[in-house]
């Protein structure tokens, strides 16, 4: 059995991958940050409302995904 890598998988379960990232920030977020109160030590965060770290998240997590998709990739000259 062949292993398919993951610049081989369709859209759609990329797009997963990249919620089920961003759905994971969001619980943390949600359960420790907000609850605990650590979001007194981070600056420009806002108590359940979407903030610069959200975007920041959101954005790491895409570019993950997207790099691991094969973005970035030089083409070969024969």
């Amino acid at each position: 059995m062949d292993r398919i890598t993951f610049k081989h998988l369709p859209m759609i379960v990329k797009i997963a991958v990249w919620l089920v990232f961003n759905n994971a920030w969001w619980s943390l977020e949600e359960f420790v940050i907000d609850r605990i109160g650590l979001w007194k030590y981070m600056p420009y965060y806002k108590v359940a409302n979407a903030c610069v770290w959200d975007l920041a998240v959101a954005t790491i997590t895409a570019l993950a995904v997207w790099r691991a998709s094969g973005g970035l990739t030089r083409a070969t000259v024969n």
